[in-house]
C-alpha cells in the first residue's frame, strides 16, 4: 500500500466525523517491529497468542494484505510518519534527517495543528531537524531496547515493552478529558537483541513459561531446494548472515522461535493494559485503535533471518483497525486479491497445549468470543 497510515488516520477521522460538527475521536496507534502479518491469532496462526489484538479485529477490520514499501526500520517508520515512499523522503539509515516539508506534513504534526494532544511512546527509529519533535509531539518519551531489561531507579528491571505501556497510561492520565489526542505506542519487540546470541528475543517476565509445551513445525518454506533457487546475491546477504544466528539448527530454531513468540505476546499484553487505562478513563468509545507492524520477518522462511528483501514473508505486515463509533465493521477481512497464506493442517492437528492455561486473563481465554465493554470499546481482560 502506498499510503496505508495516513488512509486508515484520515479515513477513520475526516470519512468517519461527517461533519465539522462531529466530535473529533481519539487515535491510539499500536507498532511492534519485526512482525510478520501471520503471527497473530486472529491471522489464524496455530500458536501464537494475542487476545487482546484478537478482540480488536472480531470488533473492527483486519486487513490481510497490508504491505510496507521498504522493509527496514528506519525507512518504513519514515514512511509511516510521512506517507511518502523511500525514493522520496529520502530517509533510511546512515541519510540526513527527514526533510522539515515532510515531518511538518507528518500525521502527528497535521493532528497537532488541529487541536490534538499527540504523544509517542517508544523507538522513534528516525532522524529528524531540530525543532521538529516539539512541532509533531506534546509529549515525547522515546524508549529503546539494548538492552530490553532497564534499571530502576529502586534497582529493580523492567522490560521495555512494560516501560511503553507505563509512559502510553501516564500520557492517558495526564490528558485533558476535554482534548482530543493521537498517541503513537512503538514497541521495540519483537525485534532481536542483536548483540546477545544467547538471549536474543529477551521476553517480559509475564510471559515465562509460555509456548514450553507448544508443538512448533519448522519453517514451512525451509528446504534446500528453495534456499538454492535465489540469486547468489541473496545467497550471500545479511539475511542469510543471520540465519546463522538464529535458525539454521532445530534446536535453535525451538529456542528462539519461543522466545519471539513471547515478544509478541508482551506486546499484546501491555496494549491490553492501555486499553484498560483507557476503559478507566471512559474514553474507549471514542477512541480509534489502530495496530499494524513497520515490516514482516522471515523467522527461518527460505533459510532466511531479518528482513529487507523483497519477498512476502518480508513486506506483508499485521494491520488491525478498531473504531467503537457507530456503523463500523465488525469482525471485518480486507483482502486486495493477493495470494493468503494459510498454515498447513498438521499445524493445527498436532497442536498442544501452551503454558497460556497457566496465565490468568487474556491469554488463557484467547479463544473466548469478544467481549464488549460499557463504553462501547473492547475489554481488555488479560492479567500483567
Amino acid at each position: 500500500m502506498h499510503r496505508p497510515i495516513a488512509i486508515a488516520l484520515f479515513a477513520v477521522l475526516v470519512l468517519r466525523c461527517g461533519t465539522a460538527a462531529a466530535a473529533a475521536p481519539n487515535v491510539i496507534y499500536f507498532l511492534s517491529d519485526d512482525h510478520r502479518a501471520g503471527f497473530l491469532g486472529c491471522a489464524g496462526h496455530p500458536v501464537v497468542k494475542t487476545p487482546t489484538i484478537d478482540r480488536l479485529a472480531a470488533n473492527g477490520t483486519r486487513f490481510e494484505n497490508a504491505f510496507v514499501t521498504t522493509p527496514i526500520c528506519a525507512a518504513s517508520r519514515a514512511t509511516i510518519f510521512t506517507s511518502l515512499v523511500e525514493r522520496t523522503h529520502k530517509y533510511t539509515f546512515g541519510r540526513p534527517p527527514i526533510a522539515r516539508e515532510y515531518t511538518e506534513a507528518s500525521y502527528p504534526a497535521v493532528l497537532k495543528r488541529a487541536g490534538y494532544r499527540t504523544g509517542f511512546v517508544g523507538k522513534f527509529g528516525v532522524d529528524i531537524q531540530q525543532g521538529q519533535q516539539q512541532q509533531m509531539f506534546d509529549q515525547f518519551a522515546p524508549i529503546n531496547r539494548s538492552p530490553f531489561f532497564k534499571e530502576q531507579a529502586d534497582g529493580t528491571l523492567r522490560h521495555e515493552t512494560a516501560l511503553c505501556g507505563d509512559a502510553a497510561i501516564e500520557f492517558l492520565r495526564s490528558t485533558p478529558a476535554t482534548q482530543p489526542f493521537c498517541l503513537s505506542v512503538s514497541f521495540n519487540a519483537a525485534h532481536a537483541e542483536d548483540a546477545d546470541q544467547l538471549k536474543h528475543y529477551p521476553w517480559l517476565p509475564e510471559v515465562d513459561g509460555l509456548y514450553d509445551d507448544a508443538y512448533i513445525g519448522p519453517p514451512r518454506l525451509d528446504s534446500n531446494e528453495i534456499f538454492e533457487s535465489h540469486p547468489e546475491f541473496m545467497r550471500k546477504s545479511m539475511n542469510r548472515d543471520r540465519w546463522y544466528w538464529r535458525w539454521d539448527t532445530p534446536e535453535k530454531y525451538q529456542h528462539n522461535i519461543r522466545a519471539y513468540y513471547r515478544l509478541i505476546s508482551g506486546i499484546d499484553l501491555t496494549i491490553a493494559r492501555v486499553l484498560d487505562e483507557l476503559e478507566t478513563q471512559g474514553r474507549a468509545g471514542d477512541t480509534v485503535v489502530i495496530f499494524s507492524g513497520d515490516n514482516g520477518y522471515y523467522a527461518g522462511e527460505r533459510q532466511f533471518a531479518g528482513k529487507w528483501s523483497h519477498f512476502e514473508q518480508s513486506l506483508r505486515v499485521p494491520l488491525v483497525i478498531y473504531d467503537p463509533r457507530g456503523g463500523a465493521a465488525r469482525g471485518k477481512q480486507v483482502a486486495a486479491g493477493g495470494p493468503q497464506h494459510r498454515y498447513p493442517r498438521d499445524d493445527r492437528r498436532h497442536r498442544r497445549p501452551t503454558a497460556a492455561a497457566a496465565l490468568s486473563g487474556g491469554l488463557a481465554g484467547a479463544d473466548r468470543a469478544p467481549n464488549r465493554s460499557r463504553s462501547g470499546g473492547p475489554t481488555s481482560s488479560a492479567s500483567i
